[in-house]
């Protein structure tokens, strides 16, 4: 694939003390045949394809689950598979404090 690339060509400056200034030139693409614009759009579809599967296998409604819950066992076990206790009894100290809180705001109210 041809693609325009920026180059910098000295310009001549017109004030009497001839200083050279850069300015940015666009460089033209070389034209292109007709079989490599089809060769092109041909290879874009092929990656497109691939993308697509991929996706639909990433948002499997299973395999996001199963992502999920990966997540979790990992968040309360260790490299080894032992199970995180400070993880295990933070989560429980969480829920009980909740449980305990909303029974006591629905005698209060």
């Amino acid at each position: 694939m041809a693609e325009s690339a920026d180059a910098i060509v000295p310009a001549q400056s017109t004030d009497s003390t001839k200083k050279k200034s850069a300015e940015v030139v666009k460089a033209q693409p070389a034209p292109r045949s007709v079989d490599e614009i089809e060769a092109d759009m041909a290879a874009t579809r092929a990656r497109l394809s691939e993308t697509l599967d991929e996706l639909k296998v990433a948002t499997n409604p299973k395999n996001v689950a199963n992502r999920q819950l990966q997540k979790v066992k990992d968040f309360y076990t260790d490299e080894y598979g032992a199970v995180r206790v400070d993880r295990v009894a933070g989560t429980v100290a969480v829920v009980v404090t909740v449980v305990i809180i909303r029974r006591s705001w629905k005698k209060r109210h």
